[in-house]
């Protein structure tokens, strides 16, 4: 059976533990694509500056190249991350197709965390600036967690975002 790149979409609330967990992986071999360095500096630095068309442009020009990144790791049958929120189910079984489009095999990995948590974590957040500390107001966490839709019969790999986990045993087995 021909080897095909594993794209490990990770998916989860702001503050989860998304870009963390990505991070892992890069340093192990496994490079990121990020959402939030793809938006930044202008989707966020300029946003409220901008109207709701340039942002959507912004946003839509930032999948593109996404999704050019991730066809050249499938065609290249390496394994890279995407570090994204995936809040929709329609939204990760649209890029899981494309995955497999491009000759890759897709894996969801959701970063399970509790909203005490995610809302103690992006309060640490505050006075920090850049793409892995995207300020997220309290009524926004409570937003994104009542819309987000939890990945629950989608095969996805469930890491509970309060615990260590074990990256490394992950890939071996994998």
């Amino acid at each position: 059976m021909e080897e095909k790149a594993k794209i490990y979409m990770i998916c989860g609330i702001s503050g989860s533990g998304k870009s963390f967990l990505a991070k892992k992986l890069a340093l192990l071999g496994v490079p990121r694509i990020s959402i939030d360095e793809e938006l930044w500096p202008d989707y966020y630095v300029l946003s409220d500056i901008l109207s709701d068309e340039h942002r959507d442009s912004l946003y839509g020009e930032a999948m593109k190249r996404i999704r050019a990144r991730v066809a050249n790791f499938c065609a290249e049958k390496r394994p890279c991350s995407i570090d994204m929120p995936f809040c929709k189910k329609a939204q990760r079984e649209d890029f899981a197709d494309y995955i497999r489009s491009c000759g890759g095999e897709p894996v969801l990995l959701w970063i399970k965390t509790d909203l005490p948590v995610l809302k103690k974590r992006l309060a640490e957040r505050a006075g920090k600036n850049g793409p892995d500390n995207l300020p997220v107001s309290e009524k926004e966490i409570e937003m994104y967690w009542r819309g987000f839709e939890r990945p629950t019969e989608e095969n996805a790999v469930v890491i509970d975002g309060e615990e260590p986990f074990d990256i490394e045993k992950f890939l071996e087995n994998r």
